[in-house]
């Protein structure tokens, strides 16, 4: 009679009469024993071997392509149905929909990433001297001082530097910190946002993750208006025929992020179009004061950087 042969991912024993014997399979994760195909404890798969190449084009294209259709419902409701992502979340229905953040997330790496190699010949900043009617020219970075403050000449050192650095290269290095550092600030800008829009709401009043939640999405939509706009923008660079379709789609893009942000706030907010378009307004005027503010220290602190 013949020994039983163990199944894969099972251990074998040897009774004490040296008959080997398939012991019961564990995850490879935990270490609970497994009773089917996926742990029961963590849910990891009992089949965890190496893919070949094969398998492993065959999982991305898979994931690509399905993606239990999380990845294309989320994406055709953040298009064109503005608000309701973050409705279908504060009610509970979230296993249908990517995370929010994770859709944050994602497309803010997109767009950072494009927005990084763009413009090939590293002119991120221009400087014309002739240009400038006043005579002054922006390439005599030694004249640039800060009478305010001028018991702190170390500043206005490093003021000169970064003008120099910028001037040596048209701001390309410029351009990579800022990228890198405005991706950062962003996750600041996001929830100071969030808590000054919330202060608008106190009748009725939300919490303050339904406002965090919403401009999730929110700028969810608007990295990937910023994504379409840039490589638009890097098709008519490649491509001068096409900077007038570029300039056109910006300009439709532009009124579209405007109307996608009153519809939004109308479906999450439960406002009449007259309360939308008004909470709209104050709330674009807070966004880009702080946006303005934000950008601002950015640059700052990029250029003391160089």
């Amino acid at each position: 009679m013949s020994s039983p042969q163990p199944n894969p991912g099972q251990t074998v024993a040897i009774t004490e009469h040296g008959t080997p014997v398939a012991a019961s399979a564990r995850c490879k994760n935990c270490d609970a024993v497994l009773l089917g195909r996926f742990c029961v404890n963590c849910s990891q798969a009992a089949d965890v071997h190496v893919p070949s190449t094969l398998e492993l084009v065959h999982e991305f294209m898979e994931g690509l392509t399905h993606s239990d259709s999380r990845l294309w419902r989320t994406l055709k409701y953040l298009w064109f149905a503005p608000g309701r992502l973050t409705k279908e979340f504060i009610a509970g229905r979230r296993a249908a929909y990517l995370p929010p953040f994770r859709l944050y997330l994602v497309l803010s790496i997109i767009l950072f990433l494009i927005a990084s190699l763009s413009y090939t010949r590293g002119e991120a900043i221009r400087f014309d001297d002739a240009a400038d009617p006043s005579g002054s020219h922006i390439r005599n970075c030694d004249d640039i001082k800060f009478e305010g403050l001028a018991h702190y000449p170390n500043f206005n050192q490093r003021i000169t530097h970064a003008c120099k650095e910028i001037v040596r290269d048209n701001g390309a290095n410029l351009k990579r910190v800022v990228l890198a550092t405005l991706s950062k600030a962003m996750f600041i800008f996001l929830p100071l946002v969030a808590f000054l829009n919330m202060l608008m709401y106190w009748r009725p009043k939300y919490r303050y993750a339904e406002h965090l939640v919403f401009f999730v999405h929110l700028h969810a939509f608007y990295f990937s208006a910023a994504i379409v706009m840039l490589l638009a923008s890097n098709a008519a660079y490649a491509w001068p025929k096409l900077q007038g379709t570029a300039d056109n789609l910006a300009t439709l893009l532009g009124w579209l992020v405007v109307i996608y942000t009153v519809i939004a706030v109308r479906r999450v907010f439960a406002k009449s179009w007259v309360g939308a378009i008004v909470k709209s307004s104050a709330l674009a005027l807070v966004y880009l004061a702080v946006f303005a503010l934000t950008v601002a220290g950015v640059f700052i602190y990029a250029a003391l950087q160089l």
